[in-house]
């Protein structure tokens, strides 16, 4: 009785490990999965203006960015990446004609292909007189949350988005220009109205405010290593540059989520070193209480290898066995959370596939070592 209690506590001490270890890795993948990929090779995006002062207020040359500052902006070490964020120099207005009956003024910006969140870019050129535009998941929210329900109007989805055509009406210097507009995707990165650059550009070089102020830009999207690095966020503030609080505030919550998850992570691996310490002891005991049965058996020919190859195997079944359960466990944790309303579909209800592999990779390794450190006990301290 005295012995089953033993390991009655040393197996649910490595199901302790266990679900702690595998728990921590699901929620980094979870984490990964809501916030973007923490890794040296991460991406995050931020899009940096400069404060408005009295002083700049309705002055581009002052609270824009020029080729200067944007390119002091890349050589930071905490940025990868900078691009320059394109504004219409013209009036620009919306209507649906006949079949919408609505008018609005708007904007248009651009920016390089490669800073855009949709997948495929194929569609985003402007053709037959037909511009494709890309805005901000968010603008459509604002409809359907807001806007559409108060105003009695019909909610629509984002493919249904996509079969609208509206007008696009620009007004320059020397003449007016109307195309079709037609929604090809909806972007979580830049919140804003953005048409092909090559387009916009083409556009603004007519225009004599262009020339005025060229190579200003209002805004710049950049890439960067972590968006709570505090180096990245004191240079922002000595130069007066500004972003989005909410993707700062993320990213340093992500951060922080991070390190408990490794905290979390590292006492798991302690418990499971400490459960593989006591299963060598464990055995060293069976060899000490079997002293004259071993010895017998060695006597009859049987090797020492083979002898303490046994034992291990038979710990290392048993530790797969709670390996095996754990990661049922874990999966019924996962399935539950994927599921719930409070994620809006954006986990997986299944484990990280790789897990599974663990059932077979952990026990091999606690034979090896297992079987390595008692065979050289055994050949050191007893005499054949």
């Amino acid at each position: 009785m005295k012995k089953f209690t033993k390991f009655a506590f040393l197996y649910l001490g490595l199901f302790l490990a266990f679900a702690l270890v595998l728990s921590c890795i699901q929620l980094y993948v979870n984490a990964n999965a809501m916030f973007g990929s923490k890794s040296s090779d991460a991406n995050y995006w931020i899009t940096m203006s400069k404060a408005i002062t009295p002083d700049n207020i309705g002055r581009k040359e002052l609270i824009g960015f020029n080729r200067e500052q944007i390119d002091s902006i890349s050589k930071w070490e905490e940025v990868k990446d900078v691009y320059p964020v394109v504004s219409n120099d013209f009036k620009v207005s919306a209507d649906g004609g006949d079949f919408i009956p609505f008018y609005t003024d708007m904007y248009l910006e651009a920016v390089d292909d490669a800073a855009i969140d949709i997948e495929d870019l194929s569609e985003f050129k402007v053709e037959n007189n037909t511009i494709p535009i890309v805005i901000s998941r968010e603008y459509l929210n604002l409809y359907n949350y807001g806007f559409a329900l108060n105003q009695g109007l019909p909610q629509i989805t984002e493919d249904f988005a996509k079969k609208i055509e509206v007008n696009i009406n620009l007004r320059l210097k020397d003449k007016n220009l109307r195309y079709k507009g037609k929604l090809i995707g909806l972007s979580d990165r830049i919140h804003s109205v953005l048409v092909p650059k090559h387009f916009l550009d083409s556009i603004n070089a007519t225009q004599d405010f262009s020339r005025d102020h060229k190579d200003i830009f209002t805004r710049v999207l950049v890439k960067v290593n972590d968006a709570s690095d505090q180096g990245l966020i004191e240079k922002m503030g000595e130069k007066g540059y500004e972003s989005n609080q909410e993707s700062l505030r993320s990213a340093k919550i992500k951060s922080k989520l991070f390190l408990v998850l490794n905290a979390i992570a590292f006492i798991g691996a302690f418990i499971f070193l400490l459960c593989l310490f006591i299963i060598i002891n464990f055995i060293k005991m069976e060899f000490l209480e079997k002293q004259e049965e071993v010895s017998i058996k060695y006597s009859l020919g049987y090797s020492p290898r083979k002898l303490v190859s046994s034992i291990s195997r038979h710990f290392s079944i048993n530790v797969g066995i709670v390996m095996l359960l754990c990661l049922i466990a874990v999966s019924v944790g996962q399935y539950y959370l994927g599921t719930a309303e409070i994620t809006q579909g954006l986990l997986s209800p299944y484990i990280w596939l790789y897990m599974w592999a663990l059932v077979l990779i952990v026990p091999l390794i606690v034979f090896l070592i297992v079987n390595l450190l008692i065979y050289r006990w055994l050949i050191r301290s007893w005499r054949f």
